[in-house]
C-alpha cells in the first residue's frame, strides 16, 4: 500500500458499449494536439470516434461528419491524453446513442453506414 495516491474529483466513465464483439488488436495512437483541440477538459471520452491521420496516428472526430474516409472504429474507454495516448478500439458491437460524446451523438445515423458492424440502442 506504499505509494498509492488517490486523486480528487475522480468521476464516473458513462458506460456506452452494451457489447463488444470486435476490437483493434493492440489498440491505436492517437494525435494528443489535435484530441485537445477537441477534448479541452484532457479526457478522450468512451465512443469518440477515430480517423486515419498522418504516420500511422489516429485522430478523434473534430468538425463534422462528413469526411471520415476510413473510419477505424469508437474508442472503448475514456482515455487520459498524454504524451501518446494508445486508445482502444471497437469495430464491432453494441452503442448506446445516449451515452456518445455530442458530435457523435448527432451523426449517428451516418456513423452507421460509416461502421455497419456497430449498432446502436
Amino acid at each position: 500500500m506504499k505509494k498509492v495516491k488517490k486523486t480528487d474529483g475522480v468521476g464516473r466513465q458513462i458506460v456506452v458499449f452494451d457489447q463488444v464483439d470486435a476490437t483493434y488488436p493492440g489498440g491505436v495512437h492517437i494525435d494528443a494536439e489535435k484530441a485537445k483541440e477537441r477534448f479541452a477538459d484532457g479526457v478522450v471520452p468512451a465512443g469518440t470516434l477515430l480517423i486515419p491521420d498522418t504516420e500511422g496516428m489516429f485522430k478523434p472526430l473534430n468538425l463534422s461528419a462528413v469526411n471520415v474516409v476510413g473510419a477505424i472504429g469508437l474508442t472503448a474507454h475514456d482515455v487520459v491524453i498524454d504524451d501518446m495516448p494508445l486508445v482502444a478500439v471497437v469495430m464491432a458491437g453494441t452503442a448506446r446513442k445516449d451515452a456518445l460524446p455530442d458530435k457523435e451523438k448527432a451523426a449517428v445515423e451516418f456513423i452507421k453506414t460509416v461502421l455497419p458492424r456497430i449498432s446502436f440502442v
